[in-house]
């Protein structure tokens, strides 16, 4: 062979094996200082609403939503409300407040982010159209919003709130040009927001969002990919397969087999308590205070937190969790006493017990199926029968929103995110709603007073008499604190969840692997 044509093979051999080498740098997860990775975080499921952000505001909606919208603000772990669109803020007066917005802000589409967008936003969920938003009924109380200047909005309120800053975490704002051009069915299916990240497919199963540089903060990883998976059995598989680095609420019993991979399990308090509520509309024995406080005595909630739960909960003292302002630390819990729970029941004319129905939701965590079945054992004991009914979620929204409960009794929560407010469960959970499933008249004027006073040690006393006569009442069977279990790939720096907002743009993969 010619040393000429021995040249040219060797040249095209090296070029060929360098350009296969840099393709299969460019197909690793990561690379440090050029290629950066794809983050990948399986969730329960998408919003109902797909891409309008408008229409719902809690989980797990709440985590695609962070992936594209951002809100004036979010409230942290430690409890407090934190600067996002907004700069900082204050009250002019208790029903008047002043918001200071962050400059240099864009849509990825070009729209700039200003006061007239926060007003025209509002505009949106207080037009006819709007008014079936769920952030038109969270913000009802919002009067009015103000332009000062391109940078400045005042929000006024029908009554006074000290937790505004932390209810304006439920809206996330669009550009509200583009809104008015498209209408709200095209948005939801090609969102634009101010996040550093744009949406680039979004499929029934997968959402794949790429980085974009001209956003006012940059992401850490070039690509974001959120998927929905609803099974937490196929989340934690996910994980173990490595094909997603965060796997969103799963089990506390699933701790050792993540652990035992090299991952870790990310558990904090969540803003909510669960209780087994009583529909006090039916005519049952569980509208005797009695019944319902005997109910309470006969489970044992200890064995739930501690079997189930790991001890990484606490058993629910009062209708709220823990981590809540005016939560009331010397409310004890109901003690598990059968033996009371029998003698209760038997002095209210049940010496045999009866029989109940319940409803939960049949797609929740690993471990409220097993919770539910442990009260089922424990009502057993002392007579009372209860048939456990997993529910789908369009039954149980009917429930929710309608009242239409088909048993005397369903799962549910005392949820207070964003502002881990006490009161705020009780909009749901009192006369407040329109189709009430417990209603205690004799609460409505201290819950009245406490909701509208502005003044911080005011509120918390009145709230810490609410929950007491709430606890008295036994609405239901108060269960425990609800802990969320999220399970991160080993590779993963920068997670946080701070009431159901995740930071998105703080995720990366650890480039010295």
């Amino acid at each position: 062979m010619p040393l000429s044509t021995l040249r040219r093979a060797l040249t095209r051999l090296y070029v060929a094996g360098l350009v296969g080498f840099i393709a299969l740098l460019a197909n690793l997860p990561y690379f440090a200082g050029s290629v950066r990775a794809e983050v990948r975080v399986a969730i329960q499921s998408f919003p109902t609403t797909r891409g309008n952000p408008l229409g719902l505001v809690n989980t797990p909606s709440l985590y695609t939503f962070a992936a594209l919208f951002d809100a004036l603000t979010y409230v942290g772990q430690d409890g407090e409300a934190k600067p996002l669109l907004a700069t900082s803020w204050q009250a002019l007066s208790p029903t008047l407040w002043q918001f200071d917005l962050r400059p240099d802000v864009s849509f990825s589409n070009g729209e700039p982010f200003n006061a007239a967008v926060v007003r025209d936003t509002f505009g949106i969920i207080k037009s006819e159209e709007g008014q079936s938003y769920v952030t038109a009924s969270e913000l009802a109380y919002v009067k009015a919003v103000h332009v000062i200047d391109d940078l400045t909005v005042h929000v006024e309120t029908e009554h006074p709130n000290p937790f505004l800053p932390h209810d304006l975490s439920m809206l996330r704002y669009v550009p509200t040009r583009y809104w008015q051009a498209v209408g709200a069915d095209r948005f939801a299916l090609e969102p634009i927001g101010t996040t550093p990240f744009i949406m680039e497919r979004w499929t029934s199963t997968e959402l794949r969002l790429v980085a974009r540089e001209d956003a006012w903060r940059q992401s850490k990883t070039d690509r974001l990919t959120i998927l929905s998976v609803p099974s937490p059995t196929a989340r934690f598989q996910a994980l173990q397969s490595d094909r997603v680095h965060v796997a969103i609420l799963l089990g506390p019993d699933e701790t050792p087999a993540v652990e035992s991979m090299g991952h870790r399990m990310a558990a904090q308090a969540e803003p909510s308590m669960i209780v087994l509520a009583f529909n006090l509309q039916k005519d049952s024995p569980l509208r005797d205070v009695n019944v319902r406080r005997a109910l309470n005595y006969a489970v044992n909630k200890t064995a739930i937190v501690d079997g189930l739960l790991l001890g990484k909960s606490r058993v629910a003292t009062q209708t709220t969790p823990a981590i809540a302002f005016g939560f009331d630390p010397d409310l004890p819990a109901y003690p598990y006493d059968p033996e009371r729970a029998k003698e209760m029941l038997a002095q209210a004319g049940y010496p045999d017990g009866f029989a109940m129905a319940a409803e939960v939701l049949n797609v929740t965590s690993s471990f409220a199926g097993p919770g539910y079945q442990q009260v089922v054992a424990d009502l057993a004991q002392v007579g009372v029968e209860v048939e456990l009914r997993a529910v789908p979620v369009a039954t149980y929204a009917k429930g929710i929103h309608q009242g239409q409960w088909g048993g005397e009794a369903f799962g549910i929560d005392y949820g207070i995110a964003p502002s881990l407010d006490a009161l705020r469960a009780f909009v749901r959970h009192s006369c407040l709603k329109a189709v009430p499933w417990y209603c205690d008249e004799e609460l409505m004027p201290l819950l009245g007073r406490a909701m509208r006073t502005f003044d911080l040690e005011e509120r918390r006393v009145l709230t810490q008499q609410v929950l007491r006569r709430q606890r008295g009442q036994a609405p239901g069977i108060l269960l425990y604190d609800l802990a969320r279990f999220d399970a991160l790939h080993r590779d993963l720096r920068g997670y946080a969840n701070h009431v159901g907002y995740i930071s998105y743009h703080d995720l990366y993969l650890n480039p010295a692997h």
